[in-house]
């Protein structure tokens, strides 16, 4: 087992948590005792602190005036207090089930305080299909059996087990049936599981891929575990390490890690190939170590110290003090926690870092700048847009064989809820018109799709629902801009999104526009668009993903298609948690620069 103490970070990333800590304050203070909290006129910093015996069992009958708390070697006053104790053990003549038989028993049931919740996130990109593998399941099997009591909650999920929907039992039986089945796939690419692996093997990378699908789903069901109760959590992460992103691992720690602490999640990882020559992993240890949970390297017995995730959940203390030292310094400032008992372990933090008064300042801009772009926020509006409407409409231009201009429209009839009463959308007629008035089309769009010749100016496209009888039910109006094409030295058609149909393995790409912009993670989508004007033998073309913050969270690989100035977009949604995205194209010529964002939304299910 590996108890680090302060952690050994660069320059760039201990900055990066001075200015976190003061631009993040306010929203982590009413949910995450482990941060210290940065009020106006005081330091309140709050630390939760394990205390057990040498036999590795809680203490649980401490005060405040038990502990001794020193900042920098300064003693300071415990100002709050409170204990906090779950034994998984059912009250004395409580006779409610204990049976999970739906999502709002697991709500209710997590809500109590008498209940520990504790997830097991089996990382089968990163363990051995053979020892590491068999070790695993054998110390997992020996942890639930010895160590989960009859009201905790315990779920076992992988990369693809949706957040939303933990599949949390209080069953050993089902729990140690799961265990049975769990693979290893360490560097196994084929068959792939499903067709978001299948659309990894045509990306590149795929080790990057796998880390980032990986950390993201990590990140999705701490934040999960955070909006089921605000008493502390724990993930137990079974993982050689994932370490497919290099250089970019330190910023992704940092998102991680603020996404635990904030859901008070600690994450115990444990390094399923026990004890060796390989060196133990510097990413479980500071995943384990910045979410203030512990690792379990280089263990030939670590269903032993797995004992400790449920002891650490049974019985901890609150404390909270104003520090005297009001530090605005940008400093580590340790923390040492004490209780003068003999033959007692205390587990806690090893200390904070405070921003300065520069570092506040600089946080307060660098909040303010972290802003969403007005163009990102924009683009992400179409999104919300779309959900008050009858049905999913996407309209785009793109030159005509004849260079002159042309309009698709497509559309689609949205699924309507069960309970939905009156005529429903089963058709849609198109009325087109410049902005003097005059009609370019009028006519219906026939299997969903029409496309029709416009002009170069502004064009006013008014969708016209339809139910079976006929009858106008609805409509929507969209406004555009048709460019001229004949005089652009370089332009963008509107990209289309093509989202792949058939069985995995055979999926393939209608020519027909996708009119929705609601996926769910196992979609695989090309994205086509055209080039033109005199530029475009010299133009660059480049592809992003961002996310909602307008920040690029992974490069994509573009690639000629079959036609003059087209290009294709291969783009699975696997390594997407559930949120809003964009894809950001770019083509740049000499001078000419054009970018356009695609937003998509990216659900766990449909």
């Amino acid at each position: 087992m590996i108890d680090r103490g302060a952690p050994k970070l660069t320059t760039r990333f201990v900055l990066q948590l001075c200015l976190m800590a003061a631009a993040i304050a306010a929203a982590v203070a009413a949910q995450n005792p482990q941060q210290p909290i940065f009020r106006t006129g005081a330091n309140l910093v709050r630390v939760d602190v394990t205390v057990i015996d040498r036999q590795g069992n809680p203490v649980n009958s401490l005060t405040a005036d038990d502990f001794e708390l020193v900042e920098d070697d300064v003693r300071q006053t415990i100002q709050t207090f409170k204990f906090v104790e779950a034994t998984g053990q059912p009250p004395e003549g409580d006779d409610r089930s204990l049976a999970i038989r739906s999502k709002y028993d697991i709500e209710m049931e997590a809500a109590r305080d008498d209940v520990r919740v504790v997830v097991i996130f089996w990382d089968e990109y990163y363990i051995d299909r053979m020892a590491s593998a068999i070790r695993a399941r054998r110390f997992l099997t020996q942890f639930v059996e010895s160590e989960v009591a009859p009201l905790d909650l315990v779920a076992i999920v992988d990369e693809y087990t949706p957040a939303d929907a933990i599949p949390f039992t209080r069953s050993k039986t089902q729990l140690l049936d799961q265990i049975r089945h769990l693979k290893g796939r360490r560097g196994i690419y084929t068959p792939p599981r499903n067709a978001a692996e299948e659309g990894h093997l045509s990306m590149g990378n795929i080790e990057r891929l796998r880390t980032e699908v990986t950390v993201s789903a990590l990140e999705s069901i701490a934040v999960r575990l955070g909006g089921l109760r605000e008493a502390r959590k724990a993930i137990v992460f079974v993982s050689e390490g994932p370490y497919g992103l290099g250089r970019d691992w330190y910023s992704r720690l940092n998102e991680l890690s603020r996404a635990a602490n904030h859901a008070n999640t600690a994450i115990y990882t444990v390094d399923p190939r026990g004890l060796s020559n390989l060196p133990a992993s510097d990413i479980l240890a500071e995943i384990a170590y910045n979410t203030n949970g512990r690792a379990i390297l280089q263990s030939n017995a670590p269903e032993r110290l797995l004992g400790q995730v449920f002891r650490h959940l049974s019985a901890y203390y609150l404390l909270g003090y104003e520090s005297s030292q009001r530090p605005q310094d940008g400093k580590f400032h340790r923390i040492e926690v004490r209780v003068p008992r003999r033959r007692v372990d205390v587990l806690a933090r090893k200390g904070y870092w405070a921003p300065s008064a520069t570092d506040m300042e600089k946080a307060r801009e660098s909040a303010a700048a972290a802003e969403a772009p007005t163009e990102v926020v924009k683009a992400l509006g179409k999104l919300a847009s779309t959900e008050v409407h009858d049905g999913d409409l996407w309209i785009g231009t793109a030159r005509s064989a004849d260079g002159g201009g042309e309009v698709t429209l497509a559309w689609a009839r949205r699924k309507a809820p069960a309970a939905t009463k009156g005529p429903q959308p089963v058709g849609l007629s198109v009325l087109a018109t410049t902005s003097d008035g005059r009609t370019v089309f009028e006519g219906p769009a026939s299997d969903g799709v029409v496309t029709f010749a416009a002009p170069a100016g502004h064009l006013k496209v008014r969708a016209l629902y339809h139910d079976a009888a006929g009858e106008r039910i609805g409509g929507e109006t969209r406004e555009l801009d048709v460019p001229d094409w004949s005089t652009a030295t370089l332009a963008l058609s509107t990209p289309v999104i093509l989202r792949g149909t058939g069985p995995a393995g055979r999926r393939v790409f209608g020519p027909a526009p996708h009119p929705g912009r609601e996926f769910v993670r196992t979609d695989r989508l090309m994205i086509r668009f055209e080039v033109y004007g005199a530029a475009t033998g010299t133009a660059e073309v480049s592809a992003k993903f961002l996310d909602r913050t307008g920040r690029v969270r992974s490069e994509l690989t573009v690639s000629r298609g079959s036609g003059s100035g087209e290009y294709d977009i291969e783009l699975p949604l696997s390594f997407a948690a559930p949120g809003d995205y964009l894809i950001a194209l770019g083509v740049a010529s000499g001078d000419g620069k054009i970018e356009t964002l695609v937003p998509i939304r990216v659900l766990s299910r449909p």
